[in-house]
């Protein structure tokens, strides 16, 4: 890189707002107050040599830049998620006087921080559970177990008996939206909230009242407040995209029946074993190798190629059987 490209960085990174009035009093209220502390003086007789005055000054100035460039609260809020994964572009924190940083793999996302997810990604919950963001999805997180999504789509995986401590709660512009052992998708298009409920129940609190919505429900907000009530499959295209950034599972030594739970509840269907024989059969199967990098379906082909079972998949089913068994709806 030239010298002009390194001094065009500086100067647009270095290019910044005039400070307010009320930032300027703030900050004298702050040379104020450190030179009271060091000295005991009285601010009515506040007398500094210029040279000192110019250092209290540009030692102020340069604490309060660091306050401005992070943005309040971001360096010490509290934590709510470490990213798991990204894909594409990954995750960046947006700053208004400085430019965007990119959020690597396992860095913390903590409250206070404002967010654009500019490729899929995996939030892993403190509290337990997980956030699933779709690309060009902008957030921001509230608090250890909050978050504002302003634009796109996040998919909330609260399994039964996480985040035991404090509920997790979405905010959008349409109100807050709380689970309760839920997995729930909710998308901002436009200032229209959408939410579809897959697994559990959602408590939405709204400025009129709340309400508790179970699954297979589908709701509209837009920005006037008006509500669309439908339904919604547990299964279909509609989860694709969230399915494809589940948890990867570990199934090295692990038993058959743990891996077929685990898909089950990631694309929303019921299992279904045709038989005690068949039941048998997966009681006594414990896994080896690994399924990373698979999304919950091709790592499904890929488990049950290597046993004697076989597995169908009808409308909102997984049902395994042994492999000389007809396949039957259920």
């Amino acid at each position: 890189m030239s010298n002009i490209d390194d001094e065009e960085i500086l100067r647009d990174n270095l290019r910044v707002p005039a400070l307010s009035p009320d930032a300027l009093a703030r900050i004298r209220r702050a040379t104020e107050a450190e030179w009271r502390a060091q000295t005991g003086g009285s601010p009515r007789r506040l007398w500094i040599p210029r040279a000192a005055a110019a250092a209290v000054a540009v030692l102020a100035l340069a604490a309060a830049w660091q306050v401005w460039v992070r943005g309040p609260g971001v360096a010490e809020g509290a934590p709510m998620a470490q990213l798991a994964r990204a894909e594409g572009a990954g995750v960046v924190e947006l700053r208004s006087l400085w430019r965007d940083a990119a959020v690597g793999v396992g860095s913390e996302l903590r409250s206070g921080g404002d967010f654009e997810a500019r490729g899929g990604s995996l939030l892993k919950l403190h509290g337990g559970g997980n956030v699933r963001v779709a690309a060009n999805s902008r957030f921001e997180v509230l608090s250890a177990n909050s978050v504002r999504l302003d634009r796109g789509e996040m998919y909330v995986d609260i399994p039964p008996g996480a985040h035991a401590d404090a509920s997790f709660v979405a905010v959008t512009g349409a109100g807050e939206f709380r689970h309760v052992g839920t997995q729930f998708a909710i998308a901002v298009v436009d200032g229209t909230t959408r939410l579809r409920v897959r697994e559990g129940q959602v408590q939405w609190r709204a400025p009129d009242g709340d309400s508790t919505l179970p699954a297979g429900t589908e709701v509209l907000i837009d920005r006037h407040m008006n509500v669309t009530r439908g339904t919604v499959e547990s299964v279909g295209q509609h989860w694709s995209w969230a399915e494809t950034m589940a948890p990867e599972i570990d199934i090295d030594n692990r038993p058959l029946g743990e891996f077929l739970g685990w898909f089950a509840r990631e694309t929303g269907r019921r299992l279904v074993i045709a038989d005690d024989g068949t039941q048998h059969q997966i009681d006594s199967i414990r896994m080896h190798g690994s399924v990373r990098g698979l999304t919950p379906m091709q790592a499904l082909k890929a488990v049950m190629a290597s046993t004697s079972l076989r597995f169908d998949l009808p409308s909102g089913v997984i049902r395994v059987s042994f492999a000389g068994e007809s396949p039957t709806s259920t």
